[in-house]
């Protein structure tokens, strides 16, 4: 690859990484990394990766571990390399099923912090009817979106868009 290519391939996807991190309260380095793992022809060494972003080895080791826990990027090893190395997670029901997990992650403590605060206003002498009713609203709008994401994760991708796609 040139280097007039590997910039505009760069340029965007990495700082499409960059947004989606940032949008999930991440630091720019790792969108940054996931980007240039992207980017690689093969598995990328640790090193590499310090040279290629030029991030310190403990920046570029602590933002490979949160990749790593979000299922976005994996750790392989070279038989005979003692050094680590990394792929990006590409493949559409590996990253289905890490994104689902995430979601009813999020979507099962948002339900119960909605359970304990429903459970304390009603143990109030002046509560509110109001408020638990929004409560109660939004509760049974997680609670759905909980019911959708256990049923998508059922199938896998092309099984969900022929069920879907009725165009």
């Amino acid at each position: 690859m040139n280097p007039d290519e590997k910039d505009i391939l760069k340029r965007y996807l990495v700082d499409a990484c960059i947004k989606v991190a940032n949008s999930y309260g991440l630091c720019d380095a790792v969108g940054v990394l996931r980007g240039t793992l992207f980017l690689a022809v093969g598995p990328i060494s640790m090193d590499e990766l310090v040279e290629e972003t030029g991030y310190s080895k403990s920046t570029v080791s602590a933002n490979m571990s949160t990749l790593e826990r979000h299922g976005l990027a994996k750790r392989v090893i070279i038989p005979g390399d003692k050094r680590y190395y990394y792929i990006p997670v590409t493949e559409p029901d590996l990253l289905k099923k890490q994104m689902i997990a995430n979601a009813r992650q999020e979507m099962q403590i948002i339900i119960a912090a909605m359970n304990r605060t429903d459970e304390d206003l009603k143990a109030c002498v002046h509560k509110s009817q109001a408020a638990l009713d929004r409560i109660e609203k939004a509760r049974r709008f997680y609670q759905q979106m909980d019911l959708l994401l256990d049923l998508i994760s059922r199938y896998n991708t092309e099984e969900l868009i022929a069920l879907l796609d009725h165009r």
